[in-house]
């Protein structure tokens, strides 16, 4: 009897802190001063399209350092404060904030899956709102491979690496997951020192999380800008077309205006508004609508152009490799029960008031992370065999909660977690992933409206090399699991039973010896792999415009002052999350318009 008035006194003061909370939320709710309304007649040295997690970064340095006018261009606005609670951002994808991408169709996977949905985030932060704030170090053979391959000398790892430090948040803005966290987390801090003779990089989680609330470009960067003089912000406004001329001479072509529209009250047809720019205008509207505003605008392959019959400058360059080369990595999601108390994250754990207690006041707990608990990497050897294994520390998966994000089937989803129905489950579910998969896939269009959705074709699987990758990696994912490090937690490992598998296992044998053939591992990737949400490369970085979209400063091939900075430039996959390298490469790309900084410097200092 006393232990149930202790709940119910609980459960009242969560409620009215919940409701304080959120009365003084709305109260100190995000104001930005420096908006500005579209209309003609606008001048600005530099304009950023998309305050997303370079956008943000870009217009924010440029306008620190230099005073030149800056306009950052967000065909959104403000998040909200719930985006700023941690474990709540799965529960805005799919919502008025996010720009509900799908792919097309997947011919070699996805199989279990309808489409494959590709949450981005539509506000200012952009998918830094929507995304797990996972920080990455980088890892140097990316780099150096780029270098190499690519020949882009001025991405070797000693040239960048201090651009991805100054990028990273500092010990006292992050959350780092300590080995005492929970049994999971004290079993993977166990595991170097049984698999000495690995070649494996074990790194704990790292999250921008400050004080238990979301610390991402938008708090880091943009904020703080909100005081410079010469940044002005359009928000609910969307970049519809760059308009292009030849220069004084004749001989190049360079932007002159962006075309933006914006929705009237008054009207029922978008309002289109021309803004002169007078320096530089930068791209970062990511992998999927930076090709789309590129090809609406009339850069792309000039064959494909010309179905469309976009209206441009017709001596404007040939850029076959706009929308090309897209990649992503996909994961494949093995769930595994344990016997022991881990904690966590179940539906239990969710509803007790304790969770809610411990958040509210300590800013600690489940609600203050996303569940990654750590990795292990594989980067020794050939490409083709990196591989990363991420430790989800989810027992019990909500069943209407994660479909409605993953877009599985049904009886698929209950077969790849077939303790969907029990609500104190406690376990964790290891994701393998093909670090550099060498499929590739595209963004085209359909229509040259830009508020139409871009043709997202990922091509997932379409090499056998990506199948033999993720094998060595649920190979790998079975050892730890099996390990003496976590066998003490009474683990077991839910071979998924799927319907278009059942010829290839799992057979009861192979949930004994944890090894079923590679037939079954190839068919169950196929089927139940989901996207990473790391999509990359459709503006791929390189030395000519027969192979590439942009040069190693960013600079789109034969224009004169369009750059594109985003993950759409990375030639390659990163090995690892790409959202702490594209921070990296927005304040790499500050450095790049060093000239012009320095000539506005001069500038102010004279007057």
């Amino acid at each position: 009897m006393q232990f149930s008035k202790i709940i119910i006194f609980a459960s009242i003061l969560i409620g009215v802190a919940s409701m304080l909370w959120f009365f003084i939320a709305a109260l100190v709710r995000e104001r930005i001063p420096n908006v500005l309304k579209p209309m003609d007649g606008y001048i600005f040295d530099y304009a950023v399209v998309g305050a997303g997690s370079a956008g943000c970064v870009v217009a924010s340095l440029l306008s620190k350092y230099s005073n030149a006018t800056v306009l950052l261009v967000e065909a959104g606005s403000s998040f909200g404060f719930l985006s700023k609670i941690p474990l709540l951002t799965t529960f805005q994808q799919k919502g008025l904030n996010d720009w509900n991408f799908v792919t097309v169709t997947q011919k070699y996977s996805s199989k279990s899956l309808a489409q494959q949905f590709l949450p981005r985030g539509k506000g200012l932060g952009g998918s830094s709102q929507l995304n797990y704030m996972l920080q990455y170090e980088g890892f140097e053979g990316d780099f150096e491979r780029w270098a190499s391959e690519y020949y882009l000398k001025d991405w070797q790892w000693s040239t960048i690496k201090p651009y991805l430090q100054a990028a990273q948040a500092k010990p006292y803005e992050r959350l780092d997951i300590p080995a005492t966290y929970s049994k999971i987390t004290y079993a993977f801090s166990q595991l170097h020192s049984e698999f000495v003779h690995k070649s494996w990089k074990y790194r704990a989680a790292q999250y921008n999380i400050k004080n238990g609330l979301r610390f991402n470009v938008l708090e880091r960067f943009l904020q703080p800008a909100y005081l410079h003089n010469n940044l002005r912000i359009m928000t609910n406004t969307l970049a519809k077309q760059i308009v292009f001329v030849r220069d004084k001479n004749g001989k190049q072509n360079k932007v002159k205006f962006l075309k933006v529209s914006a929705k009237s009250e008054n009207k029922p047809q978008d309002q289109t508004f021309l803004i002169e720019i007078r320096h530089e205008l930068i791209i970062s509207a990511g992998a999927y609508q930076t090709p789309q505003l590129l090809i609406i605008s009339g850069l792309g392959d000039r064959a494909n152009l010309e179905k469309f019959n976009v209206t441009s400058n017709a001596q404007l360059p040939n850029l076959p490799m706009v929308g090309q080369q897209l990649h992503d990595h996909l994961i494949i999601p093995l769930f595994v029960s344990i016997e022991q108390v881990g904690p966590t994250v179940n539906q239990r754990a969710l509803l007790n008031p304790l969770t809610w207690l411990k958040y509210i006041f300590m800013g600690g707990g489940h609600l203050g992370n996303f569940g990654v608990l750590g990795f292990i990497d594989n980067t020794e050897g050939p490409i083709s065999d990196h591989y990363s294994l991420t430790l989800f520390g989810v027992g019990a998966v909500d069943e209407r909660a994660f479909m409605v994000i993953s877009n599985f089937k049904r009886n698929d989803f209950r077969g790849l977690f077939p303790r969907y129905h029990n609500t104190s489950q406690e376990g964790f579910v290891i994701n393998s992933a093909c670090l550099q998969p060498l499929s590739r896939g595209t963004v085209k269009i359909d229509d040259l409206n830009i508020r139409k959705k871009p043709i997202i074709d990922p091509n997932y699987l379409n090499k056998a090399e990506d199948i033999n990758c993720t094998i060595k990696a649920i190979r790998a994912a079975v050892e730890v699991i099996t390990s003496n490090s976590f066998s003490k937690l009474g683990v077991q490992i839910h071979w998924p039973r799927l319907k278009g598998c059942v010829n290839y296992g799992p057979f009861e044998n192979d949930f004994h010896s944890n090894q079923p053939s590679d037939d079954y591992l190839e068919c169950i990737i196929r089927h139940v792999g989901l996207s990473s949400h790391h999509p990359a490369g459709t503006c791929a970085m390189g030395l000519n415009s027969t192979n590439s979209v942009v040069d190693s400063q960013f600079r789109v091939h034969d224009i004169k002052n369009l750059r594109i900075i985003d993950a759409s430039v990375l030639p390659t996959p990163v090995s690892g999350n790409p959202n702490s390298i594209i921070v990296g490469m927005a304040v790499r790309g500050k450095h790049a318009f060093s000239k012009v900084l320095k000539l506005y410097e001069n500038r102010s200092q004279e007057s």
